[in-house]
């Protein structure tokens, strides 16, 4: 069985661990595109199994890789708080086989509704090309998330676990979706808040840091904050966010 890729070591605070993550990412996608031609697209029932087998190995070990980076970088930050010792982040563990299949059938679905399977000659020509990038692009999309989030359920669970935690707070990455940046403004994320999650969509790269002492938001979270409440006044609800999310692309409010 392959071992997990080899976690970067990590010295600096979100920016680095962020960028070592965002690097799993990469190994994890180039991993997924090596196994593409074991996938026979003429006979996609019978090489199905194998296909959905190799891809869980790949995801599995990429996203143990991920969940040591993150304990890692946990215990760094931890040190950096000057909280002391005396606590030992654990990984979190890696998605179930049977999670990884599923996200695998997901992926593959504009192959079973394309031509491309049993079709006329001409219709799986004309189709192919679209279905096979569409179902490319979605595995990778996927599979990424599935590992990234094993290094998140790291830091969110532990800081659950530690005394000394008060939370964790949601780092979005330059360019973040409108999503991800509203969820940033909200800030720390408590431990007596037992509802909360991490929540995250295909290609998100935010990270999540634990809180141990007064929870200081970066430049990019602020900026996003602000932008918050002068985009969001007078509005809440659904109209907020949509308000938000165009102040964040850039548009302008359709007129009333």
């Amino acid at each position: 069985m392959s071992s997990p890729p080899q976690a970067p070591p990590v010295a600096e605070p979100a920016a680095a661990s962020q960028a070592a993550q965002a690097g799993l990412a990469v190994l994890v996608a180039a991993a997924i595109a090596k196994l593409w031609p074991s996938l026979d697209l003429l006979h996609l029932k019978s090489s199905l199994p194998a296909f959905k087998a190799a891809v869980a190995v790949e995801v599995r070990r990429h996203a143990q890789a991920s969940a040591t980076l993150a304990a890692r970088q946990y215990r760094a930050d931890r040190v950096r708080a000057g909280v002391g010792a005396g606590f030992t982040p654990v990984p979190a563990d890696p998605p179930p086989v049977a999670q990884v299949a599923q996200v695998v059938d997901w992926a593959l679905q504009p192959l079973w509704n394309s031509a491309v399977l049993g079709g006329p000659e001409q219709d799986a020509a004309q189709s192919a090309g679209s279905a096979i990038a569409d179902a490319k692009a979605r595995l990778a999309a996927s599979t990424e998330r599935l590992v990234l989030d094993t290094g998140r359920n790291t830091i969110v669970e532990n800081a659950g676990r530690d005394r000394k935690a008060k939370g964790w707070a949601r780092v979005p990455e330059p360019g973040a979706c409108s999503f991800c940046l509203m969820l940033a403004t909200r800030g720390a994320v408590y431990r007596s808040e037992q509802t909360a999650s991490f929540k995250t969509h295909d290609n998100c790269r935010c990270h999540v840091e634990p809180v141990f002492t007064a929870y200081e938001p970066p430049a990019r979270v602020r900026e996003a904050q602000a932008l918050w409440v002068s985009s969001t006044r007078g509005k809440s609800g659904n109209a907020a966010r949509i308000a938000f999310r165009q102040a964040v692309e850039g548009r302008k409010a359709p007129p009333k």
